[in-house]
C-alpha cells in the first residue's frame, strides 16, 4: 500500500442527525468536510474533538449515514482538529490510515466498499 499527500477538492457532506437531536444552533444535521467522498459507504463513525463547544453535546448520539440510511456513532476523538474543515471528521477505518486508528480506539467495524482494482463492490465486506 502506498500513503501520498495529494492536494485535493473539499467535499462539504450532510449528515442527519438521528432521533430528533439537534445541534445547539438548532439544526437537525452534521456537515462533515472530506477529500474523500468515495469512501462514504464504508463510514462507521464521525468523530468530533472533544473540547469542542459545537459539538460537545452531541457525543454519544449518531447520525444517519448518507445514501445507505445507516446509522452510526458520534464519537469524542482528538483526531478531530476544531481548526479543520468543519471539526466533523468522517470516520472510515478501512480506507485510511489515520480511520484505521481511530476506529480501533473505538471498536468500529472496518468495511471495504472498493476491491484490488479501486472500483466499488457489489456488496461491501465487513472485515473483522
Amino acid at each position: 500500500v502506498e500513503n501520498r499527500e495529494v492536494k485535493g477538492s473539499m467535499w462539504h457532506l450532510r449528515y442527519p442527525l438521528a432521533d430528533g437531536v439537534k445541534t445547539a444552533e438548532g439544526k437537525d444535521y452534521l456537515i462533515v468536510a472530506t477529500t474523500r467522498p468515495e469512501t462514504l459507504l464504508g463510514d462507521t463513525g464521525v468523530a468530533v474533538n472533544p473540547e469542542d463547544p459545537r459539538y460537545k453535546d452531541l457525543i454519544g448520539k449518531e447520525v444517519i449515514l448518507p445514501l445507505m440510511n445507516r446509522r452510526i456513532p458520534i464519537l469524542a476523538d482528538e483526531h478531530a482538529d476544531m481548526e479543520k474543515g468543519t471539526g466533523c471528521v468522517k470516520i472510515t477505518p478501512a480506507h485510511d490510515f489515520n480511520d484505521y486508528e481511530v476506529g480501533r480506539r473505538h471498536q468500529l467495524p472496518m468495511i471495504n466498499i472498493m476491491d484490488f482494482d479501486g472500483n466499488i463492490r457489489v456488496s461491501a465486506e465487513v472485515l473483522d
